[in-house]
């Protein structure tokens, strides 16, 4: 889908659990719509707004969803993508690997507009799923998102310790520090 409009609104029809929708809208009418809650956080900025509502399609549209008919017979051991053509004449083709729990699990390949895009993007997950993680529980993962280019080339690794100071970074400017 070929984004050419991006709406947020707040829906406050319930008081218990007001939302911010985002709709991505595109070309032909698709629209993609991704409600949230904690509207207090991210109706106040509309790029926090937007770049939930993107964490969110990429985690909704990627867990538990085989991506060859390899990982679908699999054992959910998905270790393997298969790329049937990448190829970009703006900016660059990236495969992100996320540690899900003992396993790792593979995404379809994203386009973005340089590598330092796809290391903030897997900089901003990587906070989220510090929220699964428990930093207390002795021996901690050596890495959470790794990002691949479209030959399988190795390119970035976040790892908790980077993830962990984004978290600091975001909550002291939330703070106003």
């Amino acid at each position: 889908m070929q984004i050419i409009r991006t709406e947020i609104e707040q829906d406050l029809s319930t008081e218990e659990h007001p939302i911010v929708r985002v709709m991505f809208k595109g070309e032909g009418g698709e629209c993609v719509i991704v409600d949230m809650a904690d509207v207090d956080a991210l109706a106040v900025d509309e790029d926090a707004a937007i770049k939930r509502a993107k964490a969110v399609l990429v985690q909704t549209a990627t867990f538990d969803v085989s991506v060859n008919e390899y990982d679908a017979r699999s054992n959910g051991n998905f270790d393997q993508v298969s790329v049937t053509e990448a190829t970009d004449q703006s900016g660059g083709i990236y495969i992100f690997e996320y540690r899900d729990g003992d396993g790792v699990r593979r995404v379809p390949p994203s386009r973005m507009p340089s590598l330092n895009a796809a290391r903030e993007e897997a900089l901003r997950c990587a906070v989220e799923l510090l929220a699964d993680l428990d930093l207390s529980a002795g021996a901690l993962p050596d890495w959470l998102i790794r990002i691949y280019d479209d030959d399988g080339n190795l390119l970035a690794v976040v790892d908790v310790q980077q993830a962990n100071a984004a978290r600091q970074t975001a909550d002291q400017k939330a703070d106003g520090s």
